[in-house]
């Protein structure tokens, strides 16, 4: 079918000037593909409810320490009314070598590989392990904390400190395994029974994970009362070592951390897609602005003001709609390979190639209606524009006249190059104005991504700025610390202090929360923002006070001076609170109780699960060699341990910090580029408009520096001018990321707003202003004088 002749010259404006149009589209299309940030957490779900469906992961686990337990005794967990299925397993923490450095590690028997019907261990590559032998997690080699293969062979160090060389029969996949790996730091290893049991020296079941019927919490709760209850009377039981974990419909480990991070990343997306919006109302301006005579020859040929909008929304809605399909291809890659990032990387699954239709059509949308509203400025003037007028534009005919005008004419004390520069600047005040905006949101948003990561560094330093221990010996599903350990800690050579420490989970008004018993003049004291720490008194009594963190204050709406019920292994227990704290671990859900209140509360005299050891010596490689001596001495105890180092804690820690900073950043590195792209086009146009001006300062003696002088102090103008808009804008975009990572990571960040960050900002948007310059401005110099005055 043949193009309309207002078709025609739609098409034709958009293939003048091939370049741009092609940077528009991309432009677009980005921010159109941006939008699908927003189908991540959907396609998220859906992976991640397959191999939750999969593996059959666990809906109720409960720990213990090593126990015992008979076919008959399994039999009666599962008949519990409400277990669907039971599967015990038992595990190992241990260290293992890698190389010659010693990487903590945790070896999980499963008693048949073939028959699992909860929590299961997929094999992915090579064979099931036998007795004797060891499956390697599919994440170890990923997080660098173990690279063997099957036919490998790792050495475990066993529980008197011996080590084993175990073979590897292949790779196996769990989410709990992967989750452990990501986030806690271990090499996870499989096995049998037989393996662990001869590895620690203490057989037994240390964990049981339980599918159940009906998942809802308060049937899970009365559902691990009853399996305590039941287990009561197997010789060696003691109670739960730590709080069940109840795991919520639809929930996978790590899902919270991956939904605050998309949540950031969401805003972002926000603020590019308006930028590119911008772009395009600037993009339309210029183009509408190159035409202004052909815009007078269809008005004097009869064309009306309906017409002539009619032709340019056209050629934004064409503009849009090849950006649109070209954004919703786009968006299907990114937002899959944002996907398959989290999922492979933290779980080492391989999601399927899927796409969200709502939010494909939600692009799709922004794609066609975006443009031509962003459009309807520059529109507007376009079929307003008075035919004399427009027939006489040529360049530096247009605008110029007003009030700034005039008064940039006094400004003397510039070069003359640069007073023509400054003015040609103010000539076009809403195209300036609209790339200055641009380049505004990409400086507030580069701010506020600074002053985030910086708030969030600020978090971390503040929690070890509290800490006074340099290593933490951590018991994991095995036989507390008793007063012998304890008195073998102290007695190491290399050890300054020592302090024990007990920690459990808990619940106060239906939120998950660590209780931790603290001894008098603890190590570890973070800052109190109510109220006070118990007193000796309290602490030698046996007192029921407690401090919590700000998130369990405000869950609870409670403060210093109330009461505070909390859900512990042993049943619920009343506090008093007498502090509350800054939130610096475990997001703020903290109960601290004194010592030996915990101990009585749970049952557990003495006892205590880690012990914090402060190092006689600060040099790293000393406080290395004490942690293995605390290992190896700890283990032939027949303590199965852990050793978390402070400045290797911290270093991770930072790490994490970045990796999260950097991700947000790359989105804000997308406005930069958008603004970058909007600032060329603004000084491409100004070229343009001033050709015939271009050629009478040539025929009257400019040099082409003269001619640099003037476009690169307009450009450079405008991008400082969006700097100053831009520090004000990422002061209050910085309080909003702030404040929302707060909210979604339910933690208390400080807000900060480093002068720092405001020379890096300036210093890069000269630099990229500089570099973006070149193209325009090598144009205007190697315009020759004859073809400039020709120019119309």
């Amino acid at each position: 079918m043949a193009l309309t002749a207002a078709t025609r010259k739609s098409v034709t404006d958009l293939t003048r000037r091939k370049a741009r149009a092609v940077f528009t589209i991309l432009t677009l299309a980005i921010a159109v593909a941006s939008v699908s940030i927003l189908a991540v957490p959907s396609l998220m779900e859906r992976t991640m409810q397959r191999e939750i469906a999969s593996t059959r992961l666990a809906d109720l686990t409960v720990t213990m320490r090593p126990l015992e337990l008979s076919d008959a005794a399994l039999r009666e967990v599962a008949r519990v009314p409400n277990v669907e299925a039971v599967q015990p397993k038992s595990i190992f923490s241990t260290r293992v070598y890698v190389g010659d450095r010693r990487q903590k590690a945790l070896v999980i028997a499963v008693p048949d590989f073939a028959a699992q019907s909860v929590d299961v261990i997929n094999v992915s590559s090579g064979s099931a392990p036998r007795d004797g032998e060891l499956l390697t997690d599919s994440q170890n080699a990923p997080k660098e904390k173990y690279d063997g293969r099957a036919g490998d062979r790792v050495r475990v160090i066993t529980a008197d400190g011996s080590d084993t060389p175990l073979p590897i029969t292949g790779t196996g996949q769990y989410l709990g395994g992967a989750d452990i790996v990501a986030n806690g730091g271990f090499a996870v290893f499989y096995a049998t029974p037989e393996t662990v049991a001869r590895l620690s020296g203490a057989p037994g079941t240390t964990m049981l994970a339980m599918r159940l019927r009906d998942t809802s919490r308060p049937a899970a709760e009365r559902t691990a009362a009853e399996v305590r209850s039941r287990l009561a009377g197997v010789d060696g039981f003691t109670g739960f070592a730590d709080y069940p974990e109840i795991r919520a419909a639809g929930e996978y480990p790590g899902k919270a951390l991956f939904e605050q991070v998309v949540s950031i990343m969401s805003v972002i997306t926000i603020l590019a897609l308006l930028s590119a919006l911008v772009l395009l109302s600037n993009t339309m301006s210029t183009l509408i602005g190159e035409q202004t005579s052909e815009i007078a020859t269809m008005k004097a040929i009869g064309a009306t003001r309906r017409q002539v909008r009619r032709v340019y929304r056209r050629t934004a809605l064409l503009l849009g709609a090849i950006g649109a399909v070209l954004g919703v291809v786009l968006g299907v890659v990114l937002s899959n390979a944002v996907t398959s990032y989290f999922a492979s990387s933290f779980y080492g699954i391989d999601p399927q190639l899927e796409f969200d239709g709502t939010m494909l059509a939600i692009g799709l949308v922004v794609g066609l209606v975006g443009p031509p509203l962003a459009a309807t400025p520059a529109i507007r003037r376009a079929s307003r524009l008075p035919v004399r007028e427009a027939l006489d534009a040529s360049g530096s005919a247009l605008g110029g006249q007003g009030r700034l005008d005039a008064l940039l004419r006094r400004v003397r004390f510039l070069p003359r190059s640069s007073q023509i520069g400054l003015r040609g600047a103010a000539r076009r005040k809403r195209r300036t104005a609209a790339t200055a905006i641009q380049v505004a949101l990409a400086v507030g948003t580069l701010l506020a991504v600074l002053a985030l990561g910086t708030s969030v560094g600020n978090l971390t330093q503040g929690f070890f700025a509290n800490v006074r221990w340099d290593i933490t010996a951590t018991t994991y599903a095995s036989k507390p610390f008793d007063a012998e350990a304890l008195r073998t800690v102290a007695s190491l050579p290399g050890v300054a202090e020592t302090q024990p420490l007990l920690t459990n989970g808990a619940r106060v008004e239906g939120k998950n929360v660590q209780a931790w018993g603290l001894p008098d003049d603890p190590m570890y004291e973070p800052e109190l923002v109510a109220g006070r720490w118990p007193t000796p008194q309290e602490v030698r009594s046996r007192a029921r006070v407690a401090v919590i963190g700000q998130a369990v204050a405000d869950t609870a709406g409670v403060g210093a001076g109330d009461t505070l019920p909390v859900r512990t292994a042993a049943g619920v227990i009343p506090v008093r609170v007498v502090g509350v704290t800054t939130n610096e671990i475990f997001q703020g859900a903290m109960v601290y109780l004194p010592l030996r209140t915990l101990q009585a509360v749970l049952g557990t005299p003495d006892a205590v699960n880690n012990v914090w050891v402060r190092s006689a010596s600060q040099d790293r490689a000393e406080i290395d060699r004490l942690s293995t001596r605390l290992e190896d001495t700890l283990g032939a105890g027949g303590n199965q341990l852990t050793t978390e180092v402070k400045y290797v804690a911290e270093r991770d820690q930072a790490a994490s910090n970045s990796s999260l900073t950097t991700s947000i950043s790359v989105l804000g590195l997308l406005i930069v580029a958008i603004s970058m792209v909007g600032l060329l086009n603004a000084i491409t146009m100004g070229v343009i408009e001033r050709t015939r001006e271009i050629g009478m300062l040539r025929c009257t003696g400019a040099r082409a520096r003269d001619v640099r002088g003037i476009f690169g102090t307009e450009g450079i103008v405008v991008a400082l001018t969006g700097w100053l808009l831009g520090v004000p804008l990422g002061w209050l975009m910085a309080h909003g990321l702030v404040t929302l990572t707060a909210d979604v990571a339910d933690t208390d960040l400080a807000f900060v707003f480093p002068a720092g960050h405001l020379a890096v900002t300036f210093a890069g948007t000269i630099v990229l202003a500089v570099l973006v310059l070149l193209v325009p401005v090598r144009r205007a110099v190697r315009l020759r004088p004859g073809e400039a005055l020709r120019y119309a």
